[in-house]
């Protein structure tokens, strides 16, 4: 079976519940009023607007360089995945100062996979970055933990340019203290920076997204992934490719908006306190009601 090298960069229901170590979960599905959104989501919203404000403001994109370092490495490691999960090979991965990446794998010298290889990095990030949205409002900690861990694995096992070990095992490490160290507060915030920052991958990167010529990056001329998939198609123009992906984007941080896992135990709580609440303003209602007595003095 013939075999190819595949250099690919980039830039950049119904309610279900199961119990866990005695505490259960529920993923809700609807639209959640602006009150809710604000109420609930304020960390979601701020990450959001943060990355919009200084991905448009001079040195802005400075203040965010270690959040493009992890995105761009989502993006590669969901080409080498990709690839492995095709029966492929990785060789390397490469993560360069400019915010940019390489993966060598090693695939079939065939159509469906090649394509599948070179979309996996703007699909993979939109989808984990959708993902991880899910869970914003639980285990944050744990999930900041768990990405340093597989920070680390990675820079074991792929990671193989010095810049890109060093300002990975940096990342990892951090990761890996501020799961461990930080407040719940802090740690969502910084929980929903990155899976927002993940999820966007398409829309920070727009540039390279949607560029036709070739990028010299490590010395090696590199096409866009949108260019690349449309010179395996022959008839899909690359900009349909790039558009797909920047619509899935936006989708998945719309899905990320509307569905969430939250703990029960939180939900009875806060259902709880809304009862008392309502209670009280009863028991106020029914006191303001009561007629008072007149005294009359002679």
């Amino acid at each position: 079976e013939d075999e190819a090298h595949n250099l690919t960069g980039g830039g950049g229901g119904n309610n279900k519940s199961s119990s866990t170590t005695g505490r259960r979960f529920c993923c809700r599905r609807r639209f959640p009023t602006r009150a809710e959104l604000w109420e609930k989501d304020r960390r979601l919203l701020r990450s959001l607007v943060i990355i919009i404000v200084l991905f448009n403001i001079p040195f802005g994109r400075y203040v965010l360089y270690p959040f493009i370092i992890f995105s761009t490495w989502i993006h590669e490691m969901c080409h080498g995945m990709t690839a492995l999960l095709l029966g492929g090979k990785v060789e390397w991965l490469r993560i360069f100062s400019n915010g940019s990446g390489l993966a060598r794998t090693l695939i079939r010298d065939k159509a469906i996979p090649r394509v599948l290889v070179a979309s996996a990095g703007y699909t993979g990030t939109a989808i984990l970055g959708g993902i991880l949205l899910l869970f914003r409002r639980t285990y944050c900690r744990i999930g900041l933990f768990g990405l340093g861990l597989l920070i680390l694995l990675s820079c074991a096992c792929l990671v193989r340019n010095i810049f890109g070990l060093v300002s990975l095992i940096t990342i990892g490490v951090i990761l890996l203290l501020c799961g461990y160290g930080l407040s719940n507060f802090w740690a969502g915030e910084l929980y929903a920076l990155l899976s927002s920052m993940c999820c966007l991958n398409a829309i920070t990167s727009i540039e390279v997204l949607y560029g036709t010529k070739s990028q010299e990056i490590a010395g090696q001329t590199q096409l866009s992934d949108a260019v690349a998939v449309a010179k395996v198609l022959k008839v899909v123009p690359y900009w349909v490719c790039a558009t797909v992906w920047l619509c899935l984007a936006l989708l998945m941080i719309t899905i990320g908006l509307v569905f969430v896992v939250e703990d029960d135990d939180s939900q009875t709580t806060e259902s709880k306190n809304n009862q008392n609440a309502n209670h009280l303003l009863h028991d106020l209602e029914d006191v303001s009601a009561i007629e008072m007595p007149s005294i009359v003095m002679d």
